[in-house]
């Protein structure tokens, strides 16, 4: 095992291990003594969490629509919807596959518990719109050219459950290039709970990066120029 694969699976054993915090912190009635050890306890590892900056996805490559495995496994990885190192993310598992009929698709599967509920024992619907819009935008595997999501209809036809596997599927409906349009599905046990329709529309990262750039250097700029000066100087 290379030194980076051991560093990942440490990450990830730490994620899984935040992740069953913030459930039991959503789930259990917690006394006061046993809240102030957790606490105290978060606040030690918190202070033992020191490194430098990590670069995003987007920052690992010169040319950002043409990701390196290195850069597309730092983008997964920081997901917060499929991140396995990001405590926010279910996660959401993904994998594409085809259908009987030879149509390509992209599945998923989830299982939100009670840190993501919204209505009675229901997954929030904020949540399954986010599931959706990661979901949706991974079907830009099987398109041409990738985009960003321009406009995204989620139409709830029951609850979503939560602490239930949830079963996802998309598929391409339209490819015109620069406009991608895909459909999706959620069930729970067979039933529908949720579709959803999105349109993509193609952007050139590079000049988004550059923008970002800019404004980034503005701000510090900026920043530098009201810091007070020293006295005596």
């Amino acid at each position: 095992m290379s030194e980076s694969d051991s560093v990942w699976r440490r990450a990830r054993a730490l994620a899984d291990e935040l992740r069953c915090i913030v459930e039991a912190l959503s789930s259990q009635e917690l006394d006061g003594e046993s809240l102030d050890e957790a606490a105290a306890l978060a606040r030690r590892i918190g202070e033992g969490l020191k490194g430098p900056r990590r670069l995003r996805w987007y920052e690992t490559d010169a040319v950002a629509t043409s990701l390196s495995p290195a850069s597309r496994r730092a983008y997964l990885d920081q997901s917060p919807i499929r991140g396995g190192l990001n405590p926010l993310a279910p996660p959401l598992s993904l994998e594409v596959t085809t259908r009987s009929d030879g149509t390509p698709v992209v599945r998923g599967r989830a299982r939100l518990g009670m840190a993501y509920e919204g209505p009675p024992h229901g997954v929030h619907g904020g949540w399954v719109a986010a599931l959706f819009d990661d979901l949706l935008g991974a079907t830009q595997v099987l398109a041409d050219a990738p985009g960003v999501t321009a406009s995204l209809t989620v139409r709830f036809r029951a609850v979503t459950p939560i602490d239930e596997d949830l079963d996802f599927e998309a598929w391409l409906h339209e490819d015109r290039g620069r406009r991608v349009v895909a459909y999706a599905t959620c069930r729970a046990a067979g039933a529908l709970t949720a579709e959803a329709e999105a349109l993509f529309v193609s952007v050139d990262f590079n000049e988004i990066q550059e923008r970002m750039r800019s404004r980034r250097e503005q701000r510090e700029a900026g920043s530098s120029e009201g810091l007070p000066e020293r006295g005596g100087e």
